[in-house]
Order: C-alpha cells, then structure tokens, then sequence
C-alpha cells in the first residue's frame, strides 16, 4: 500500500476514534470504548507507516486536514449543525495547503 492510501486511511481511523471519543460518554459506556481503542491504534499505527515515506510535517498537516474534513462530513451526514458555509470553505483551505506544501515538497526533493 502507498503512504499516501495509509495517511488517508489512518485519517478515516482518526475520524472513528473521534466518533467514539464522543460516544463514550464519560468512559460509560463500554462498546464505544472498544471501538476508541481500536480506531485509536489503528489511526496511529498507519500514521507511523506512512511517515517512513511522507515527510512529517506534510504528513501531519494533511493528516490533520483530512481528520477535520472527514469529521465535519460525519457531523453534515448525521445532521448536527456543521457551521456554515465559512467554515467548510477554511477546512478545504486546509487540505489545500497541505496539497501545496506535498507538491512543494516533491519539487525540492527531485
């Protein structure tokens, strides 16, 4: 698998691990800590996959990007109050900056 399909995936772990975190209610709740657990170190372990190829400060930013985009897609699809129009446009500034310092990146390494 590329570091690239790993950092996404780790992302979509992250975003998981978040749902959880919030599920758990106060460490109440057992099934959602199972699942805190498991989305947590899977999350981590791709992340750490993915860094032997990805320089980490491209990584972590990305990472970080798609985490917060994936995250306002779960709260947009289960219908909680996502934050408007502003606050999607700077998440996707985000990801775009992050793509911009990958391509920057890349130009610097040939």
């Amino acid at each position: 698998m590329t570091p690239w399909l790993l950092l996404g995936a780790s992302s979509l772990f992250q975003v998981g691990w978040l749902v959880s975190l919030r599920e758990m209610d106060g460490f109440r709740r057992p099934v959602p800590l199972l699942f805190y657990a498991v989305f947590g170190l899977a999350s981590t372990f791709l992340l750490s996959r993915s860094l032997e190829k990805i320089p980490m400060a491209t990584a972590y930013a990305l990472w970080t990007g798609l985490s917060v985009l994936g995250t306002l897609l779960f709260e947009i699809g289960s219908g909680r109050p996502a934050g408007g129009a502003l606050r999607v446009a700077f998440i996707l500034l985000i990801v775009a900056a992050t793509a911009g310092l990958q391509l920057t990146s890349a130009a610097t390494l040939r």
